[in-house]
C-alpha cells in the first residue's frame, strides 16, 4: 500500500464511523436568547443573554457535555455588556419514540468584563424539541449561582434553536 494514501484512507474510515455515532446520539450545536434578572448585593437587574454553544453526547444518548460562549447586556447600567462563557455536564432523560429530549444540567460559568471577572456555578434543565430531522427548538431555565462574601445569581430563561 501507497503511505502517501494513508491519510486520505483514515479520513474516509473517520467520516465512515462518525456518520453511524452521530446517529445514534444527538450531539448537536445551538444558538440561544435568554431574558434575564440578575441579583447582587441585594439589588436585581433585568438583562438580556445571548450564546452559542454546543454538547457533543456520548453513545447511549444519556451523558453529554457542552461548553458555549456569549454575552450579556443589562438594561440597568447603560451599555454594560459582560462576555459569559460555560462548560456543563448534561443528563438527558430518556424518552424512546419521543421528539422530545429533556434534560438537566450543572457545570462552570464565568462573566468577564474589561476589568475582571467572576467564577459561578450554574444548573438548570430544559428540553429540545426536534420538531424536524436536524432543527430543533431548545427551551431551557438556567441559572448562574456565586456564594462567599457577596452571593449573586444571573436567572435565564433559555430559547433558541438546536442544530446537528
Amino acid at each position: 500500500m501507497n503511505p502517501a494514501k494513508l491519510p486520505a484512507i483514515g479520513g474516509l474510515a473517520l467520516f465512515a464511523f462518525c456518520a453511524p455515532a452521530q446517529a445514534q446520539s444527538h450531539s448537536h450545536g445551538y444558538l440561544v436568547v435568554a431574558p434575564a434578572v440578575v441579583s447582587s448585593s441585594g439589588e436585581n437587574d433585568a438583562g438580556l443573554q445571548a450564546g452559542v454553544g454546543g454538547e457533543g453526547v456520548f453513545p447511549g444518548g444519556i451523558i453529554g457535555l457542552g461548553a458555549e460562549i456569549g454575552a450579556l447586556s443589562l438594561r440597568g447600567i447603560a451599555g454594560s455588556v459582560v462576555g459569559m462563557a460555560s462548560a456543563n455536564g448534561y443528563f438527558h432523560i430518556p424518552r424512546p419514540l419521543s421528539s422530545f429530549d429533556p434534560f438537566l444540567t450543572a457545570g462552570y460559568s464565568t462573566v468577564i468584563d474589561v476589568f475582571n471577572s467572576t467564577n459561578l456555578f450554574n444548573i438548570g434543565g430544559g428540553t429540545n424539541w426536534w420538531f424536524a430531522p436536524h432543527l430543533g427548538l431548545k427551551l431551557e431555565f438556567r441559572d448562574h449561582l456565586r456564594s462567599g462574601n457577596e452571593t449573586s445569581n444571573i436567572a435565564t430563561f433559555r430559547f433558541g434553536l438546536a442544530f446537528h
